[in-house]
């Protein structure tokens, strides 16, 4: 592949404990206004309570929703093999790793997501979508990339489902009110969710 600067780039970068409407919005936003789009699915070496879903998983139901939400237009990169569907505007699926813990917000931690998503992207300008965490997101980069190559793009939470997180969804799934679940989550993670509420009980025994 090639680097082409004019394609409009959109990136998404989520831990996906699981993947809920929340984050479909955020990704549908950027599907109709980039060219590609990049899923980068954050903390993929990560397997505790805070991070219970283990990144095969993630990309498991990440890339089922998408098939399920777009049908079409997705490019599948979680292994080593790669499908196309036909259609101009395709969707990656990245993992990426911490650089050292979710903590991190430093410039070190900046230039290692920006070098990760240029080194996928081919494309040195970029929007990252997002729905909260401004403040903590403008302190990732500094100044001069922030003015020459990443943009941001705000999906405010109650454009959305007010109110949503990872987190009530796996209370959700841990109660097994399937009701409230089903009001926030793609069809298929409800399908999952007895496979995900026993991920979630097996972190709890991690030390």
């Amino acid at each position: 592949m090639t680097q082409n600067s004019s394609k409009k780039i959109g990136v998404v970068l989520a831990r996906l404990q699981p993947i809920h409407n929340g984050h479909l919005a955020l990704i549908e936003k950027a599907y109709n206004e980039n060219d590609e789009v990049y899923v980068f699915i954050g903390s993929a070496d990560k397997f505790n309570q805070r991070n219970p879903l283990p990144i095969s998983l993630r990309l498991q139901l990440t890339n089922d929703v998408i098939k399920e939400t777009f049908k079409s237009h997705v490019h599948h990169m979680c292994d080593d093999t790669e499908e196309e569907v036909g259609g101009h505007l395709k969707i990656h699926v990245v993992p990426l790793d911490d650089l050292t813990d979710e903590s991190d917000n430093s410039h070190d931690w900046g230039f290692y997501l920006y070098s990760k998503i240029v080194t996928e992207t081919y494309n040195p300008n970029f929007t990252i979508y997002y729905s909260d965490g401004f403040e903590i997101i403008t302190t990732w980069f500094p100044s001069f990339l922030l003015r020459n190559n990443v943009s941001l793009a705000l999906l405010a939470r109650n454009a959305t489902v007010e109110g949503i997180s990872a987190t009530k969804i796996r209370e959700y799934i841990m109660e097994e009110n399937d009701e409230e679940l089903k009001k926030y989550v793609p069809n298929c993670v409800f399908e999952m969710r007895k496979t995900i509420k026993q991920h979630i009980e097996l972190s709890k025994l991690i030390k």
